[in-house]
């Protein structure tokens, strides 16, 4: 039994004598930004359980790699430094073993990586209590290097909302550097003093990856009145309408539209409504529509939404749209005030008597038609027939042929008169007072012999006052005038 546990003492002893840890750094001096490569290798010994909490003050872990043979380990860590000066990596501690204290130099740039200079700017410096505010991180290098934003994280009491980007020319302790600006929305839900914290910033340069560190930033949140109703935001509202008819059909649903920037939250705009919105006789109320739009300008931190409202006329005669009160804090006078989105008064009309109008007008507007229509085939027709008539009047090759054409002539299409009077009887009743009764006599002597025949004066004297004879109209008398 002795011997058995002295057997045992001597391999823990063994062991113990063979265990050892070891580190060492690439190299001792790097630029601020540039990742360095510390390696651990353990013999005897499990490196899961390396404490590597001694890092995290002065380097960012970013990477590792882990290998093994038959007697060691290996833990080749990739580290970015986050202090500049004399930087020395802590030892690190592994069961009753611990590596020794590492040298190492940090530089604020060198030939091979520029000095970068990071810093927040918070307008206003002190916001309210869900006032909406712009965050920027303005970063300055010498113009080598290709940016990304950063990811901020999370924490209670703040709402992170991201913004546009800018680059341009910026100063730096009086010299000239490019500056690169992140912009993000801040809204503080809690009030008191908070800090925001960033990691590493990321860039790269001709192809090489470069992690910087990052600033932080502390602010402090104004409280807001308790008696401020929590939708109620410390920021003015901008309200824009779209323009509204004049008129509108009864039972029709109108879609009121108007766009709100400033601080409101879709929720609160949704209870304000929800407060002020209420069905009556004359007019029914939908649920709004509220939809976030990008603002103007990329980089207010302002919200802004486009809201529907969905009503419904009930009766016709005016009807005045609801006006809408959106309240808002006024920190400077420390007073409750509202900007008022007045209604409209609208024209509701009932759509059948508009229809109803509609086909009077239009039955109207046929029955004019059909009597132009009317009225101009009459006339063509009556216009062809006093064509016809004097065209035969003036082909008559005698007296007989003559008197025939003058008793066949009518503007309505009859028959030949029997007698040269019955035509002229006829002709009065058609016309209006037509001058034919000397060339009637004339012609009536000549066909009886009683006078020399003259047919040429004859035929121009019918043609002289038979082509400016036109019909009466169909509503006067049609006997012979007085």
């Amino acid at each position: 039994m002795v011997k058995h546990f002295m057997l045992v003492a001597w391999l823990a002893g063994s062991v113990a004598h063979a265990a050892s840890l070891s580190a060492q750094l690439d190299r001792s001096a790097v630029a601020l930004g540039e990742p360095l490569s510390l390696t651990v290798e353990a013999r005897g010994l499990d490196l899961d359980a390396l404490d590597l909490a001694p890092l995290d003050a002065r380097f960012e872990v970013f990477a590792r790699t882990r290998s093994r043979s038959t007697d060691s380990e290996t833990l080749v860590l990739t580290l970015y430094p986050r202090l500049a000066g004399a930087t020395p990596v802590p030892p690190l501690q592994l069961d009753t073993r611990r590596t020794r204290a590492l040298p190492l130099t940090v530089s604020d740039g060198s030939e091979a990586v520029p000095r970068v200079t990071a810093n927040w700017v918070l307008e206003p410096a002190v916001p309210q209590v869900n006032q909406p505010a712009r965050l920027s991180l303005d970063i300055c290098d010498d113009g080598s290097l290709q940016w990304q934003r950063p990811a901020l994280p999370t924490h209670a009491g703040r709402v992170l909302r991201i913004l546009g980007e800018e680059a341009g020319e910026g100063e730096r302790a009086g010299e000239a550097c490019t500056l690169q600006r992140f912009h993000w929305a801040l809204l503080a839900t809690r009030e008191g003093a908070a800090t925001l914290t960033v990691p590493m910033l990321d860039a790269s340069r001709f192809g090489r990856r470069l992690r910087f560190p990052g600033p932080s930033l502390d602010f402090e949140a104004v409280a807001l009145p308790a008696w401020l109703p929590a939708y109620v935001p410390p920021v003015a509202p901008r309200v824009q309408a779209d323009p509204l008819p004049a008129r509108w059909p009864l039972q029709r649903p109108l879609s009121w539209r108007f766009e709100v920037a400033g601080g409101y939250s879709a929720e609160g705009l949704k209870a304000l409504l929800d407060l002020q919105l209420r069905e009556s006789s004359t007019l029914g109320v939908y649920p709004p529509l509220i939809e976030a739009i990008a603002p103007d300008d990329v980089n207010s931190p302002l919200s802004r939404y486009a809201v529907t409202l969905f009503l419904q006329p009930r009766a016709s005669g005016e009807v005045t749209l609801p006006t809408l009160n959106l309240p808002w804090y006024d920190p400077t006078r420390r007073q409750l005030a509202g900007t008022a989105l007045a209604g409209k008064t609208l024209t509701v009309f009932d759509p059948r008597w508009q229809l109803a109008a509609w086909g009077a007008g239009g039955l109207a507007g046929a029955l004019l038609l059909a009597g132009l229509a009317w009225q101009v085939r009459r006339m063509a027709r009556w216009r062809l027939a006093r064509h016809r008539g004097l065209r035969a009047i003036r082909r008559a090759r005698d007296i007989a042929e003559l008197a025939q054409a003058v008793r066949r002539f009518s503007l309505t299409g009859q028959a030949a008169a029997p007698s040269l009077g019955e035509w002229q009887r006829r002709l009065l009743q058609e016309t209006r007072a037509c001058a034919v009764a000397d060339a009637v006599r004339q012609l009536e002597q000549q066909a009886f012999g009683l006078a020399s025949p003259d047919l040429a004066a004859l035929q121009l004297s019918f043609w002289r006052e038979l082509s400016r004879v036109s019909p009466r109209s169909r509503f006067r008398r049609s006997g012979p005038p007085r």
